[in-house]
């Protein structure tokens, strides 16, 4: 029983990885479970895959939104022919 529970106890810098890799690809059932029962004994690292996970949220977005600022942005392909032709000259 000692070997079993010394195979499953993490401690929290073991588990950040293992936050982060959730939330990319899935975890192998080992990591599942070693995962959870260390988020059922430790709040603070909940509280960590919470934020990870807010972060994550925003970055998306933000991500989505320069995405289609960009595209809102974009040179026409007139304009930019014009330019390059304007810096060929000029410089």
């Amino acid at each position: 029983m000692k070997l079993l529970l010394s195979i499953f106890k993490m401690t929290c810098k073991d588990v950040y990885p293992l936050i982060s890799q959730e939330m990319d690809r899935p975890l192998s059932l080992g990591g599942k479970i070693r995962l959870k029962m260390h988020l059922a004994i430790c709040g603070l690292c909940e509280i960590y895959r919470k934020q990870l996970q807010v972060l994550r949220n925003l970055a998306q977005r933000l991500s989505k939104e320069d995405t289609e600022a960009i595209k809102i942005a974009a040179l026409k392909p007139e304009t930019k022919e014009k330019l390059k032709n304007y810096i060929k000259e000029n410089i």
